[in-house]
């Protein structure tokens, strides 16, 4: 019994750390959604008015990109890994090329 309640424990655990990893690699991303509908005013403001801090922001996500890339390709990677991955690449990208077009570099 103790050892079913351990594996039960075990993949919880597991789910848990891949769910914390991608949104912690998002943390940006949800920023940007935040501004993008409408909630996050003060942060758009505080972006044009830094513009260093917005490059910096922007740097970063693309470094998380290439990382998240480097990993995808590994060949120990499992599936499910990859797909996240891949999602995390696709949607970073969007926003990163979202935030350059309406606020430029």
């Amino acid at each position: 019994m103790e050892a079913e309640g351990s594996k039960r424990s075990t993949g919880v655990t597991s789910v848990a750390a891949v769910l914390l990893a991608f949104l912690a690699s998002q943390h940006h991303t949800l920023h940007m959604l935040l501004i993008a509908v409408g909630i996050g005013g003060a942060g758009a403001s505080a972006m044009t008015m830094f513009p260093m801090v917005r490059r910096v922001m922007l740097l970063m996500s693309l470094a998380m990109v290439a990382l998240m890339l480097y990993r995808a390709l590994d060949a120990r990677s499992s599936t499910a890994m990859r797909l996240v991955n891949a999602a995390s690449v696709l949607v970073t990208l969007g926003l990163v090329a979202w935030s350059v077009v309406q606020f430029g570099f």
